[in-house]
């Protein structure tokens, strides 16, 4: 079992960001690293902080496919269809009673946002499983938790890939207003993810990361829930970087794939 954390910028789209690409050169090349180093995982479970859902509800696309384009931002000619993985998703509603507190509704829409979209765009994926965040923070460690049962239960080479974006606060001309927290909160979880300690970002100080604006940590405490004792295996902090003064972090996680001896005839 693997996973990662990525940012979902839409200018990481080459026909949206055009020169802009070039300010998030370390972000693309650390995409494109990931994307060799994790291959073509049978399913990649994917949690965005922009997929619709409830406050209260985790939500799981069920529909036999998945469509998105980049019609908001103006270039609706860049579109991307996946496979769902259904049988999947099916496990993750039939089980999500047993985990108390845990919310999941299954939802028949067919549209993935571009949280989704961004990162899938450089990884190989076959099929995908769209899961959407939560208001509270705690729950999303047993969400993973959740994930990683049905990932072993159905013998699937999962990717668990957690898509959000750090501070938003970290210049005065960055989207949200400028706040000091966002780097404090960003060199926080750096730090913390550098040795694969997703426990440590359910301790952080509530006042740091709300005025950070961040859209990543619920994400990030789900893939923790999913990796378990994995996440310290291999942590590798790809790139971090911030140049419209908003956190991009690339991460990979989780057991290093061991080669198996041959088989003499």
């Amino acid at each position: 079992m693997q996973g990662c954390i990525c940012p979902h910028p839409p200018l990481l789209i080459p026909e949206v960001g055009r020169a802009s690409l070039r300010q998030v050169s370390a972000t693309v090349a650390a995409m494109r690293r990931l994307a060799d180093q994790v291959g073509e995982p049978e399913t990649v479970v994917v949690i965005s902080p922009h997929s619709d859902g409830y406050g209260d509800a985790h939500v799981v696309r069920t529909t036999r496919r998945l469509r998105g384009d980049f019609g908001r931002f103006r270039c609706p000619e860049v579109s991307f269809t996946y496979d769902n993985d259904v049988p999947f998703a099916e496990l993750l509603l039939a089980l999500a009673g047993d985990y108390r507190r845990l919310q999941l509704v299954p939802d028949d829409g067919d549209q993935l946002d571009w949280g989704v979209l961004v990162p899938l765009s450089f990884l190989k994926a076959r099929q995908i499983v769209s899961l959407s965040i939560v208001s509270a923070y705690g729950e999303h460690r047993t969400l993973g938790q959740l994930v990683r049962r049905c990932a072993e239960e159905l013998g699937r080479d999962t990717l668990f890939l957690a898509s959000g974006d750090l501070s938003h606060a970290l210049t005065h001309s960055a989207p949200a207003p400028y706040d000091p927290r966002g780097k404090l909160f960003d060199d926080e979880v750096v730090s913390l993810l550098t040795a694969g300690d997703f426990v440590g970002l359910g301790r952080m100080d509530p006042i740091l990361f709300q005025g950070a604006a961040e859209c990543g940590l619920r994400s990030f405490m789900a893939l923790g829930g999913f990796l378990g004792d994995d996440a310290t295996v291999a942590p590798e902090i790809l790139s971090y970087e911030a140049p419209f003064g908003v956190g991009y972090m690339v991460a990979r996680f989780g057991a290093a794939e061991v080669e198996r001896p041959g088989v003499e005839a």
